[in-house]
């Protein structure tokens, strides 16, 4: 049960993002750049990592 109203029908952790956008906007930045940026990982291979936390 969240602390705080959260909108309906968002699904999983944009609900809290839509709920505080001005945070939702550096942490939606470092994911796109540990998930797409330069690396030694495949794309898939980031994405397996990150379904997997």
């Amino acid at each position: 049960m969240p602390h705080f109203d959260l909108p309906e029908g968002v699904p999983g952790i944009l609900g809290p993002m839509a709920f505080r956008p001005e945070t939702a906007k550096p942490l939606n930045e470092l994911a796109e750049v540990l998930l797409r940026g330069d690396h030694s990982l495949t794309r898939g291979e980031l994405e397996r990592i990150a379904a997997q936390v």
